[in-house]
């Protein structure tokens, strides 16, 4: 090959591929993973579903184990929706993952699979539909709490039917979806189209479904089905023998979009009744201990026959006012607030309380199986951004969250990471009541701090739970860490280098010999 046929193959070069490589990243953006989310359709404590979409078809693999290293790899059927099932994962870990083709990968994220034991946290909402700053903004809040799950009551958009809509709901929610599994089931606003059905990956039939979690039997209803023309008898059917088949759990908990009660126009219009009439008495007779449900779009919590009714229809779909005259009596507490629930279960109490999108609690409520006091740290176990040297206010709250008054001065401590720790003082505290303490905190540095919160540190108490006596919480004043970017494009430009150099040092080769 003559120098002049070189120079002619270099100059082709330089000319095309510039457009060989935008084409490269066209076709890249094609099967580019995006809207990556985790669910279960099998055992949550050794399973994971990972769940994604791409522009046009392509193949389906997960890479997966305890390290980015990964070392285990599944894969599952091509399409632009993929879902591929993990198995035979260890209960309680950590696994790092990345989702592609083989070629284009997403980056690197983390999931934990379930627990065996009998310790869950959790986070109920629902009602996301309409107004993307507001539905952005707790999703965000919910993104900086510690938790293992969450579930969602329904109407996650306004119309199921627009697949565009489904596209900015994923891409609103990415960054929580990506690391904690997401169960839901269907609103009225979904129109149980083929849509929801596409996105996600649900056991069972997925219209309605069972999973398990810890101590906890949950039960996804579609209340909605009269909207189509449709009845009850199917889920009933299904129900019975699901609630029969798991009447050993302690703890059962409905999710549903139609509430059973509500202090609403449509409660008061008896929108509700067939709910009240074909599904409560089955609650009832099967000791579900919490129905969480939405449509109406507020907090409200409600007390009925020994049930613990949960509306939480706020997580961005336009508010509602709550009006006094249609107050029932069922209902401790209600505001209409932009919100989530986060809930806390043990083997004998399931702690709830609901936190506004500036991490304010709203409403607290225990159910304890034991007559016992029970000290716990309000502090929700969020991350709060920081900035170094600035002063902080922080309040730890402490409450008698227990059946029995405490009638003797306890113990607490209070340490942090930086090595600083001292001991508090809690005076007697009767059922329901509280004692706060205030500090002023300077940040020292750049780095993650926790704080950590022991009560009851001398075992002066016996407790309904002693497993809930201590609590983290989270400041963070690091540096927000840059995107990863994704394997494609760093292996297509390092190629196109590479090949230029490869030719350019052939030419002066080339050269030095002819000469």
């Amino acid at each position: 090959m003559t120098i002049k046929t070189i120079k002619i193959l270099l100059t082709t070069l330089l000319v095309i591929s510039p457009f060989s490589f935008a084409f490269q990243l066209t076709l890249a953006k094609e099967v580019q993973p995006r809207y990556v989310h985790l669910s279960w359709q099998n055992d949550t404590a050794t399973t994971m579903t990972v769940s994604w979409n791409t522009i046009d078809l392509t193949s389906s693999i997960v890479h997966y184990g305890v390290d980015n290293s990964y070392g285990n790899e599944a894969t599952g059927a091509e399409g632009s929706w993929h879902h591929v099932e993990l198995t035979s994962l260890n209960p309680d870990t950590v696994y790092h993952y990345r989702v592609g083709n083989g070629k284009v990968w997403s980056t690197d994220s983390t999931f934990k699979t379930g627990t065996l034991g009998v310790h869950a946290r959790f986070v109920a909402w629902g009602d996301s539909r309409t107004n993307r700053p507001e539905r952005k903004e707790i999703m965000n809040t919910v993104n900086t709490l510690e938790f293992d799950f969450s579930v969602f009551d329904g109407d996650l958009v306004e119309s199921g039917r627009d697949v565009d809509q489904w596209y900015n709901w994923f891409a609103d929610f990415s960054p929580l979806l990506k690391h904690i599994p997401f169960m839901s089931v269907l609103g009225n606003h979904e129109n149980n189209h083929s849509n929801f059905y596409n996105v996600f990956a649900y056991p069972g039939k997925e219209e309605y479904y069972s999973f398990n979690y810890g101590p906890i039997h949950f039960i996804g209803l579609h209340t909605c089905v009269p909207d189509y023309g449709g009845t009850f008898d199917e889920q009933i059917d299904w129900l019975l023998t699901d609630l029969d088949v798991n009447k050993n759990y302690k703890w059962k908990i409905v999710i549903m979009h139609r509430p059973a009660y509500s202090s609403s126009l449509r409660n008061y219009n008896g929108d509700y009744e067939d709910i009240q009439t074909l599904l409560v008495p089955i609650f009832e007779e099967h000791n579900i201990t919490m129905v969480v449900s939405g449509h109406d779009h507020w907090y409200e919590r409600l007390q009925k026959n020994n049930i613990t009714y949960i509306v939480a229809g706020a997580a961005g779909a336009p508010l509602y006012e709550i009006n006094e005259f249609y107050k029932i009596e069922e209902s401790m507490y209600a505001e209409s607030v932009l919100h989530a629930v986060f809930l806390e279960v043990y083997e004998n109490q399931i702690d709830l309380r609901t936190f506004k999108s500036d991490r304010t609690i709203i409403d607290q409520y225990t159910i304890n199986k034991e007559s016992k006091p029970d000290l716990r740290c309000n502090n929700l176990p969020f991350i709060y951004s920081v900035s170094k040297n600035d002063s902080q206010d922080i309040t730890i709250t402490i409450s008698n969250i227990g059946e029995v008054n405490i009638t003797e001065a306890t113990k607490a401590r209070v340490e942090i990471s930086t090595g600083e720790s001292w001991e508090i003082t809690i005076p007697p505290l009767n059922i329901s009541e509280s004692v706060s303490f205030e500090y002023d905190w300077e940040v020292p540095d750049k780095e993650l701090y926790t704080w950590t919160v022991t009560v009851d540190t001398e075992n002066q108490i016996n407790e309904i739970e002693e497993d809930n006596n201590q609590i983290k919480f989270y400041f963070d004043a690091r540096e927000p860490e840059e995107t990863e970017k994704t394997s494609f494009f760093a292996e297509g430009i390092w190629s196109f280098i590479a090949a230029l150099s490869t030719i350019i040092a052939v030419v002066i080769i080339k050269k030095k010999r002819k000469k």
